[in-house]
């Protein structure tokens, strides 16, 4: 059964207030989860925009609500030595009781790293040390001491108390985003769960998972011991002649063609609710674990609602 839920970013620019509003909200409309971005920043000249940190955002989102589990997608390796986080996501796991997701991925948004004085190094950089990062974090989960000594990073007879509450750790999940393929077979040997997002049709996604499968066979993996799931850009329009006004002033704002628009809302999950009930059956067929929503800023409360009650009995 596909469990659902819901992705804060916080560098739209949210209040606390609203954060607590929203995760409360899912859990009211029984969504399972809610998933918070790691960036400090929306853009270059985003001088008053809010953009609070995603592992605080997660400590207060956790004190507000009982049932809801409560994840990042995902945090960037670099902005925290490994070891670090490692303690971080335990004691989040603990102030939670066990409600702790660990999203986990390479980082890429290079404005924050320039701005906050933090190396970018090449992607292929970034994957070697995300994996050794990987290892320092289950082994300091689960071991009673840890000794690693990489090309990276480097950490000696470290002892990590206490270990997750979950045993023997959250679920670690990493983001392929698109699924380019040295993250995908990278996530295959390592992931307990993976995250495709946010404009990816059906047939496409279909093919990206069944493509993923057969990498974790070829490495001696269970590709159903792996949970998928996958997010999408979602808004849910009253009509189509609303649908039709909003592409307009988005092709407007954008100074693109209105076709253009037209063509990135038919990847999204966007439309009426009937248009939007119909791309949800065909992503039913897919069986996925989990499906994230990320709803637009500000409409999260009544957009949720109308998922609930409108959309989800229906598929």
């Amino acid at each position: 059964m596909t469990t659902f839920g819901v992705q804060i970013e916080p560098q739209m620019g949210y209040t606390w207030q609203e954060i607590y509003n929203i995760v409360q909200a899912a859990e009211k409309n029984n969504f399972t989860h809610t998933w918070f971005s790691d960036h400090f920043l929306l853009r270059a000249d985003s001088v008053d925009q809010n953009c609070y940190e995603c592992i605080t955002a997660m400590m207060g989102a956790a004190a507000k609500t009982e049932k809801l589990r409560i994840g990042p997608l995902v945090l960037c390796n670099l902005y925290r030595y490994p070891a670090v986080l490692a303690k971080q996501i335990a004691t989040l796991d603990h102030f939670s009781n066990g409600r702790i997701e660990f999203g986990f991925g390479t980082g890429w948004k290079e404005i924050e790293f320039n701005q906050y004085g933090i190396e970018f190094p090449s992607g292929g950089v970034r994957l070697a040390m995300f994996e050794e990062a990987l290892q320092i974090i289950k082994s300091l989960w689960t071991e009673e001491r840890t000794t690693f000594d990489g090309k990276y990073y480097k950490i000696k007879d470290a002892v990590a108390s206490p270990k997750p509450y979950q045993k023997p750790h959250p679920t670690i999940w990493i983001g392929l985003g698109g699924g380019k393929p040295k993250i995908t077979r990278l996530a295959a040997q390592h992931a307990e769960g993976i995250n495709y997002v946010w404009a990816i049709p059906p047939d496409e996604l279909k093919q990206k998972l069944d493509e993923f499968d057969e990498i974790a066979k070829e490495l001696g993996r269970d590709p159903s011991m792996i949970k998928k799931s996958y997010g999408a850009w979602t808004d849910v329009f009253e009509d189509e002649k609303a649908k039709l006004e909003a592409i307009k002033k988005l092709a407007e704002e954008r100074k693109v063609p209105i076709e253009e628009v037209e063509k990135g809302m038919k990847r999204a999950l966007v439309g009426t609710r009937e248009e939007i009930i119909e791309k949800m059956k065909e992503y039913q067929k897919l069986k996925l674990d989990h499906f994230i929503i990320m709803f637009p800023y500000q409409k999260e409360l009544e957009q949720m609602k109308i998922f609930k009650e409108e959309i989800l009995p229906k598929i």
